[in-house]
């Protein structure tokens, strides 16, 4: 006797289980993505690089931050609004504003 033929809710069930499988191993190895980049940005490498990173920003803005204050007060912003704009106290653009007068 010939084997009975695959009936088409046997085929859909087969291939919804093959599909599956396929989505969980996909889920799998997304989780496993997911850990090793959460560990490298924990790692003490990647917080170096980005507290390096961070330094090197500040370095070129604290370089050309007595040209922005003396730029914005030169518009006419007053000494409170600068101090506010970049989170400084009113005394530190008092004294650069002072040291950049001296320079001249």
């Amino acid at each position: 006797m010939p084997p009975e033929p695959y009936r088409a809710e046997q085929i859909e069930e087969l291939a919804t289980e093959a599909c599956l499988v396929q989505l969980f191993d996909v889920v799998e190895k997304i989780k496993n993505v997911r850990e090793v980049v959460r560990k490298d940005a924990d790692s003490l490498d990647r917080r170096l690089e980005r507290a390096g990173y961070a330094r090197r920003l500040w370095k070129q803005t604290e370089e050309a931050l007595p040209a922005l204050i003396a730029e914005a007060r030169a518009a006419d912003k007053s000494v409170a609004d600068i101090a506010f704009g970049l989170d400084l106290t009113e005394s530190y653009v008092y004294r650069v504003l002072r040291d950049l007068r001296q320079q001249q």
